[in-house]
């Protein structure tokens, strides 16, 4: 049966700004369907400099057979920036705004993907007064993250607030989707709903990875890509949040214990960028390359030979993650080893690399030595695990039914 659904997610975006966010993939998914869908977004966020800028309050395109509406909202730069949380505030005000605009259809299914989590209380009004199924999306746990990644205090004003709202939209839901395999456990500790919960992980466009892709420029590849070395890759951002001093500390022991033919390739940008560089002073096995279109980043990856990425060790990941770094990573047919010690998902069970415990730089290390030792048709062999894991179980297509069946 055709459906209304709004899809609320103040940081969704596409192709056209910037790139094909997971809301955007699925919005798609759900339109070929034969759903009426409206994704609804923010003109404003630090993720994306392209987003489109106008006067009015809202702006309606069509795109790949859906609806967006842009929410013209308030302008910040930093994410740490109180602007940043106003920006919600003023976002939530003007999705509910929406509803007493005619050019408008109401709702039959309103999901509300975090970030922002004030995103639950639009959806909450949309299921109170308009009868509309709300789903609420998890894909980062707030207010924990804050807690645990940036060192709020639980007895914080805003963390209380946030709180209050994140378990609002656990009990008043009709069903959570979490990007981590564990958010069950999550939900059941905090209201005992755990069984609203479904496991819908990141996936995979494959159109993105067939039809945009770009090459490196000779000159990128001349400068930060050497050669006849075995070259462990990272892409992506700089921040506190993915632990790259660890994989700095790894190419230093490595270069300690004269581990020759090693380097390290970092490639992206951040507000740690210098700090990082300034840690790996002294030691020649580690390149800082800066960040590249997402089009060209298969190109950099296809000229590595295995893909690392971190994270902290903090009680927020034992739930699980879903990098969409693992989906860059995988398509590209690489192995991945990730510094990771919570609930484990993709790489394992794809058998496409493995983790190794959380801010423990050698056992790092002796995982990289390992893979190194590997010959080419072992490699070959766990990134082709990898990518084969992607096409057949994490595709949009695939996904979007699991998630529309629960629109039913």
């Amino acid at each position: 049966m055709k459906k209304n659904v709004w899809y609320i997610s103040k940081y969704a975006n596409v192709n056209n700004f910037g790139a094909d966010t997971r809301q955007a993939s699925f919005c798609k998914e759900f339109a070929k369907a034969g759903h009426n869908v409206r994704l609804i977004t923010s003109n404003s966020s630090h993720l994306y400099s392209t987003l489109p800028v106008f006067k009015s309050r809202y702006k309606d395109m069509e795109n790949d057979g859906y609806k967006i509406t842009w929410v013209n909202t308030l302008k910040y730069s930093k994410a740490t920036s109180i602007k940043r949380i106003l920006s919600w505030v003023w976002f939530e005000f003007f999705v509910l705004i929406m509803a007493f605009r005619k050019q408008y259809e109401k709702p039959d299914v309103v999901i509300a993907s975090s970030l922002s989590i004030l995103s639950v209380l639009s959806g909450c009004f949309y299921k109170r007064f308009y009868n509309a199924k709300f789903i609420f999306e998890v894909r980062d746990i707030w207010p924990q993250t804050l807690i645990d990644l940036k060192g709020f205090s639980h007895n914080h004003p805003l963390i209380w607030f946030l709180s209050k709202v994140e378990k609002l939209g656990y009990k008043y839901s009709d069903s959570i989707v979490g990007t981590m395999p564990g958010l069950k456990d999550h939900v059941e500790n905090e209201v005992g709903l755990g069984s609203k919960v479904v496991s819908i992980p990141q996936g995979v466009n494959l159109d993105f990875y067939t039809e945009n892709q770009q090459e490196l420029s000779s000159d990128f590849i001349e400068n930060y890509i050497p050669k006849n070395k075995f070259i462990v890759t990272y892409t992506g951002t700089m921040g506190d949040a993915n632990a790259l001093e660890y994989i700095v500390s790894a190419a230093k022991a490595l270069q300690s214990e004269q581990v020759a033919n090693v380097h390290f390739l970092l490639v992206g940008d951040g507000y740690l960028k210098e700090q990082l560089i300034e840690q790996a002073r002294g030691i020649n096995n580690i390149t800082f390359a800066p960040a590249i279109k997402k089009e060209q980043v298969q190109h950099v990856l296809r000229l590595s030979n295995i893909l690392v990425a971190s994270v902290r060790n903090e009680k927020i990941y034992r739930y699980g993650i879903s990098l969409n770094k693992f989906i860059d990573y995988m398509y590209a047919k690489k192995p991945v080893i990730c510094m990771f010690s919570g609930y484990p998902s993709m790489i394992n069970e794809a058998n496409s690399g493995e983790f190794t415990p959380a801010e423990d730089v050698q056992s790092f290390v002796e995982a990289i030595k390992k893979h190194q030792k590997m010959s080419l048709a072992e490699l070959n062999t766990l990134g082709e695990n990898g990518h084969r894991f992607l096409v057949e179980q994490r595709v949009f297509s695939t996904l979007g039914n699991k998630f529309m069946e629960l629109f039913k």
